[in-house]
This record gives structure tokens, sequence and C-alpha cells, in this order.
């Protein structure tokens, strides 16, 4: 082991969401504060930035637009030259629309690599092939993190205060704890149970080839009224071409209404869609349904299972909302008649155990159930919700619900996340939270 490095702000995870903070931070000038301060990123990986987007085969639910705004108006110049680079340049090739992930996680990758020099330029430190196993508290109120590099040595940093961005996952296990119309999918459908995230993997073509492998005019069920369940139908209904689908043979179960983005009301009320309210409009943008609106390839699959917009209808696909007692009745009949079942009932987030100085593990709100791993200040939050000092949360499922500046409509009720969120608001509050106080690097 070797001795210990003491910095103000380690950051576990260098993904899209890892990086975030840091690029707010160079854009507006605040990385060369962080940096004196002492800064280190830890990153599992070879190389900032992409984190595990590369490996899904569908479009990203974010304008194409929206990756290369943070090379717009920074004040590092390495960033703004990024807006002539290849990858950049095959991100811009879909603007207005959807980028393939990944084409996206191409650019994120060089947007990576530019962090990481800026923050090397600037005195801090970048760990790549290092996996954070361990974070303890100290008496002091600084942290530990134990590090296991790939060549198999143990590392050791001390920081004043710690950022966690270690993605999330899905697991079939989680399956068994939450009732879908009434009773949970594990154990019951276990056999013919697919998680989204393998549907829209790069293997997720050939995953549904099995499932239904002998099967005439399959019947297929999607749990989940996310982004990821109408990304699966979109894929299940245009990406195996061979599959006999007839009318109604792929089901979306919801539990709540399926929203549509719109930029303003008015643009919605021309196409006839009048499912919202004041409420439903965010007051800082404008946009109607800007945090619960489905957007781009799944917006255009929603309008068309909704019949809204004069769109083309999709017979094949139905929709199925769960909540009532009738409803769950008819939807536990739809499970069980079902070929195949995609769960698409979100993320967990993944972490590091967290102990107290003594060595006790620090339980985490996250832990259990759908709690949130942060709350509205990114803190991250131990099972009885109150915050832990000095650790902060970003990325996919930590729960973070923007508020005030970061907008959104007010009837917006659950979890959002999202590359323009990360690199703006959410960044900002990060890297102001990490600047305050007094934290310089130490010589051990």
């Amino acid at each position: 082991m070797n001795m210990v490095d003491y910095y103000g702000s380690l950051f576990i995870g260098g993904g899209p969401a890892g990086i975030a903070p840091l690029v707010w931070a160079a854009r507006t000038g605040r990385l060369k504060p962080l940096a004196n301060k002492g800064l280190v990123v830890v990153e599992a990986g070879n190389c900032l930035g992409a984190g595990s987007i590369g490996s899904h085969a569908i479009g990203s639910d974010t304008l194409a637009d929206t990756f290369l705004e943070c090379l717009e108006s920074s004040q590092d110049e390495r960033l703004s030259a990024l807006r002539t680079h290849p990858s950049a340049e095959a991100v811009r090739q879909y603007s207005k629309g959807a980028a393939p992930l990944p084409v996206v996680a191409a650019f994120l990758e060089t947007l990576g690599r530019t962090v990481q020099d800026v923050i090397e330029a600037a005195g801090g430190q970048v760990l790549l092939r290092h996996r954070a196993s361990g974070l303890r508290q100290q008496r002091t109120g600084q942290w530990v993190a134990t590090l296991q590099a790939a060549t198999g040595e143990t590392v050791t940093v001390m920081a004043t205060k710690a950022v966690l961005a270690t993605g999330a996952t899905q697991r079939l296990d989680d399956l068994a704890s939450i009732p879908v119309a009434g009773l949970p999918l594990m154990p019951e459908f276990s056999s013919k149970l697919l998680l989204s995230g393998a549907v829209l993997g790069h293997g997720g073509v050939d995953a549904i080839r099995r499932h239904l492998r002998g099967i005439t005019a399959p019947r297929i069920a999607i749990v989940g009224g996310s982004h990821s369940a109408v990304a699966s139908a979109n894929r299940i209904l245009y990406g195996v071409p061979e599959l006999s689908l007839n009318s109604g043979s792929v089901t979306i179960l919801h539990r709540r209404p399926l929203r549509i983005f719109y930029p303003t009301p008015e643009a919605a009320l021309a196409e006839g869609y009048t499912d919202f309210g004041p409420q439903d409009v965010c007051a800082v943008s404008g946009r109607l349904y800007r945090l619960a609106g489905f957007r781009l390839d799944a917006r255009d699959l929603v309008m068309r299972a909704l019949g809204v917009g004069g769109r083309p209808a999709e017979p094949r696909l139905a929709l199925h909302r769960i909540g009532t007692p009738e409803a769950d009745e008819q939807g536990r009949s739809l499970l069980q008649s079902a070929d195949l079942i995609v769960a698409a009932l979100g993320y967990r987030p993944t972490t590091v155990p967290v102990e107290h100085a003594d060595g006790t593990p620090w339980r985490l709100a996250a832990g259990s159930g759908t709690a949130p791993l942060v709350n509205s200040a990114c803190e991250v939050l131990d099972n009885t919700q109150h915050a832990i000092p000095g650790l902060y949360g970003i990325g996919l499922a930590a729960g973070f619900v923007p508020q005030g500046a970061a907008g959104g409509e007010p009837s917006f009720i659950g979890q959002t996340n999202g590359l323009w969120l990360w690199q703006n608001p959410i960044g900002a509050m990060i890297v102001d939270a990490l600047l305050q106080g007094e934290a310089g690097r130490v010589a051990a």
C-alpha cells in the first residue's frame, strides 16, 4: 500500500455524469480553483467521458445538439477547439434529432480526454483503471478511499469531500420486490423475463430472438412507463423484422399517463394535444412536460399509440394502464399470456461501500426500495434520510429532482437525469459545494 495522498475533492467515477461538473467548472473558470484545493478523479475504465453509453445500440433520448452545448461559450479554449473535432462533427450530423449512442460515446471519449488534459494542466490528477473498493469517513470528517489499480496495487487517497458518480444498474433480483399489477414479476415470470437494458444493448436483438424462437405470432408485454420501456417497444417493433406481430401483439403496461413533450403549450394545442394544465408547464423554459414528456423516437411512438398529431397508428402496439383492481386483473392476464416480458422498471444507483470512522457500514437510503441516493442539494442520504456531510452524488438513478433555477414542471413526480442538467445546474451546485471551505493538497 502506498502512502496517502490528500486532496480537497475526490470524484469516484469519470463517466458522463462524473466529468459533467468538471466540464462546467472548465467552462466557467472554476476548474483552476478546484484543482488548487486538490482534485483527483478515479475511473475504472481506460478513459474518462463515455462510461457505458456505447454499449447501447439505440439513439439518444437527448437532442444531438445538447451533447455539443458544452463546447460553446467556454472560458477554456481546449473545449472550444473540440467544436471542429471529427467526433463532434459526427454528432452534429444528427442535429435536431437523436444521435446513435455509439456515436455519442465516441464524442464523449474525446471530451473526456480533453477534460483530463485540462485537469492535469490545472494541477489535478486522474487515476484511470482504478476502482474504488471502499470509502470511510474519518473522525475529522475527511474521507479515505481505498482504490484497487488494474495492476493489483492498492492505492489510498484522502479527501475533504467526495463525489459518487458510479452509475446505475438493473438486476432481475430487484423485480422480486416491485409489485406490478398487484404482484411482483419475480419469481413467477422468471423464465420469460428480459431487462430493458439487455433489450437495448448490442446483443438485444439476439436475446429477443432466443426467447421467441419457435413461437409464431408472439405476444410481448413491456412493463414500465419510462423512455426505456418505449425504446424497447421501438426496438421490438422495428428492429426484429422477422417477428410476426399481429394487432396488439406488443403491450406496454404503465402506471402513470404517458406524457408528450412540446416546446410550448400552443404547439401542443395546434396538434390537438390537450392533456395538460398550467402545472405541467416549466416556469423557466415555458416547455410542456419538460421532464415527464417523451422526446424524439419514443415521442413519435407514443403519439402514434395515443392518436395525437395526425401520425399513422401503430396497430401492433397497445397501451394498458394499471393501478386499479380491474386494470390490474387484466394486466396479470396479459403478463400470464405473454411469451416475453420486458421489465423497464428503472435503474438502481451503484455505490461503493461507505463506512463510519469506526468501520461500521454507513447504510445509504438508496440501498433499499426506491429511495433516492441524493437530496435536492445532491448530498448523499443515509437510511434515515439525513445528508452525509461532505459526500455528494450525481448520475443515472441518483434521484435528483430539479427545482428553482433548474426548472421543470411543478406537476413532475419522480426523478430525472440528463447530460444538460449534469453539465449545468447540477454540476454548478456540486462545484460550488466543493469550493466551499478551505482545503488544499498536502504532501504526505
